[in-house]
């Protein structure tokens, strides 16, 4: 399983990567963060606390609408790799032309790309707060 794990994870990993250290970047620069420094805290305590976490907010986004494109590279990892999932039932399902099994996966899947979605908008407000719901 650490082969398709890694497929999977790798793809993804060197973007998020690329985005967080710009995004940090971005965010060091900013006059909280020269605020923060200047009351004394540790260097650590402000890049964890304040910068990263404001610098989190659009990759949480771009977590969100990734969902879709993981759940159709699980279904080719589960192909290559021969591994019985949704994503192997879901190819099975259109060779064999079975309309049902084809309209369930594509439920199943808007199902947890909505709720990755609302995960995404509570995030929101944990990281940053500036933005409550009422």
């Amino acid at each position: 399983m650490i082969m398709p794990w890694s497929v999977l994870a790798l793809a993804f990993a060197a973007f998020y990567a690329r985005m967080t250290r710009g995004n940090l970047i971005e965010t060091m620069g900013e006059d909280y963060i020269r605020t923060a420094r200047a009351k004394g805290l540790s260097e650590r305590r402000v890049v964890m606390k304040h910068g990263l976490r404001s610098a989190l907010t659009p990759i949480v986004t771009l977590l969100g609408l990734d969902l879709g494109g993981l759940l159709g590279g699980a279904i080719i990892t589960e192909t290559v790799f021969n591994l019985q999932g949704l994503g192997n039932y879901a190819i099975q399902s259109v060779f064999s032309g079975d309309l049902y099994a084809i309209l369930d996966v594509t439920i199943i899947a808007a199902f947890f790309i909505t709720f990755a979605n609302l995960v995404v908008d509570v995030v929101y407000a944990f990281l940053d707060p500036r933005v409550r719901y009422t």
